[in-house]
């Protein structure tokens, strides 16, 4: 039985876990072979494991473009092409402008925003080959609408919105076939965001609640979005579904943007 992306190879990084990891399981469940790339090994050797033949572990950090140059090697002939790349790595974490230094800045531009250029900047010619491609980067609705107790995060992620919109018009008159779109996940149930919150119950709320304060959940569904909600979003504008749409913002959190 096909698939919406059979035949298709996809690189989804930070792969090994929460949203990644739910990405990943959709496009091989979609019939991709996909390549997990992401900085956890164990995490993401586990999940190749798990998913079977059609995934594969590769290690990257996103940080460093002499590891993106590596990634590229393995698309370096005709019959190696990429057709889904999934700008998905990223980071987060609290502190204003005061409480915020100039290296907590840099590590949330490098991870959030210096990677998604580095992956399209090393693979443009890798999707190219792919004939019909497409990028799906993960920006946030904080990229969408912005709040004071965020501001590295905020930055990066609203880097991210405007480079998609950048890469989408440079492919376009280009006359590549590539997209490229991005999905702005709300608040999302990830394991990162469980660690997050700590183990105590009453500080869990506590946390809960800080965090809803600045990063509301869904006031239309009510509920928290899970991976699986941003991993079908994400099929929908990697697929040929989504055939004539490139370089829109698509929130996905339940209306909490209304």
């Amino acid at each position: 039985m096909s698939g919406k992306l059979t035949n298709k190879t996809a690189l989804v990084t930070g792969g090994s876990g929460g949203i990644g990891a739910a990405i990943c399981e959709l496009f091989v469940s979609e019939g991709a072979k996909v390549m997990i790339a992401d900085i956890a090994n164990e995490a993401g050797h586990h999940l190749a494991d798990r998913l079977g033949p059609m995934a594969e572990f590769v290690p990257l950090d996103v940080t460093q473009p002499a590891a993106w140059t590596d990634i590229s090697d393995r698309f370096d002939n005709d019959d190696a092409p990429l057709h889904c790349l999934i700008n998905n790595a990223g980071i987060s974490g609290l502190r204003n402008i005061e409480d915020a230094d100039f290296e907590w800045w840099q590590r949330f531009l490098s991870v959030n925003a210096d990677s998604v250029f580095l992956g399209i900047h090393t693979l443009l010619p890798a999707l190219r080959r792919g004939e019909v491609s497409s990028i799906v980067n993960i920006g946030s609705t904080l990229a969408l609408k912005a709040n004071g107790e965020l501001p590295a995060y905020c930055a990066s992620k609203a880097a991210v919105r405007h480079l998609t919109k950048s890469v989408a018009l440079y492919c376009a008159h280009r006359g590549d076939n590539i997209r490229c779109n991005a999905v702005h996940p709300g608040s999302t149930m990830t394991d990162m965001m469980k660690k997050n919150l700590g183990t105590d119950e009453q500080a869990q709320k506590a946390a809960m609640s800080a965090r809803f304060a600045v990063h509301p959940f869904s006031k239309a569904l009510g509920r928290i979005a899970a991976p699986q909600d941003i991993a079908r979003a994400v099929l929908f504008l990697a697929s040929d579904d989504s055939a004539f749409i490139t370089g829109v913002d698509l929130p996905v959190d339940g209306g909490a943007t209304l």
